[in-house]
């Protein structure tokens, strides 16, 4: 049997997580309630919202691909899952740089998440070959930037823009995978 090929191996990882959908709707929903989090008790604690909740982000994810969508278990996409892990340390780094930040400035430390979690979304575009994930990237970096620079997308403002960037990236990204189940021209 030969390898397959790059655009096999993303067929089945998108087959397999919905496209990704289910975990960006997952970190929609951890953004969201650090945004609330931040509101009721600070930055401090919708920090520790992020960090606690970004560890559920994957096993929900899957839950909800296997539990609610009968997605299939990856076969030929396994090579990706490596660049997928791969790009989790990246993701480590930057909650590290985010804890020491949080120690000065909780807002500027949440600020950073955004920023390294918009950096790690970049590689998820050839991980489910999904274009989206390019625009949930930049628009990650774009509003974890305008914090970190005082353009004024701080405090919960911030947290409450990416979950809803992401409810919507989480929708639109489901209709594709939705679309290519059904072997439809994709509609977004």
């Amino acid at each position: 049997m030969t390898d397959p090929t790059l655009k096999q191996a993303q067929q089945d990882l998108a087959k397999a997580y919905v496209r990704g959908a289910p975990g960006v709707l997952v970190s929609g929903l951890v953004w969201l309630g650090a945004g609330f989090a931040w509101t009721g008790y600070g930055p401090v604690v919708a920090f520790w919202t992020l960090f606690f909740g970004g560890m559920a982000i994957f096993p929900l994810g899957l839950l909800i691909a296997k539990a609610l969508f009968r997605a299939p278990a990856v076969t030929l996409g396994k090579p990706l899952e490596r660049l997928a892990l791969e790009s989790t340390f990246v993701l480590f780094a930057g909650i590290v740089v985010a804890w020491v930040l949080l120690q000065d400035d909780a807002e500027q430390a949440i600020a950073a998440m955004a920023v390294v979690v918009g950096a790690r979304y970049f590689s998820f575009r050839t991980l489910y070959d999904e274009a989206a994930f390019w625009f949930l990237a930049a628009t990650f970096v774009a509003i974890g930037s305008a914090a970190l620079f005082g353009l004024g997308l701080d405090g919960p403002i911030l947290a409450y823009s990416i979950g809803f960037v992401e409810m919507v990236a989480a929708i639109l990204i489901h209709r594709r995978w939705q679309s290519d189940a059904r072997g439809a021209a994709p509609t977004i």
